[in-house]
């Protein structure tokens, strides 16, 4: 209700297994780190690796996770720049450009 913006969609969506018919400029996300009481940082990986497939090689990757989540890897993996651009002791804020395919 707060985006009056008609360029701006929303779907919902298992983020995983979206498959639109278009790419997206910019993606910004919280990915989920549990399947029910367990951590499994593994979803928040699929989640990283969906964008990349689903962003537009000049697309844009805005990120927050949990600091202790090990994201990293997965980030340089999927995008040629990555950046840690805010966050405290509980978070880190991720930007990201440039998706490898």
């Amino acid at each position: 209700m707060n985006v009056d913006d008609p360029r701006v969609q929303f779907h919902w969506a298992d983020a995983t297994q979206f498959a639109p018919q278009t790419q997206y400029d910019g993606i910004v996300m919280n990915p989920p780190f549990h399947a029910g009481r367990a951590s499994d940082p593994q979803l928040g990986r699929a989640f990283i690796q969906a964008a990349a497939r689903l962003l537009a090689p000049h697309g844009k990757l805005w990120m927050v996770a949990n600091r202790h989540l090990p994201y990293e890897t997965t980030m340089a993996e999927c995008f040629r720049n990555v950046d840690i651009i805010g966050g405290d002791g509980a978070f880190k804020i991720f930007h990201a450009t440039r998706p490898q395919r």
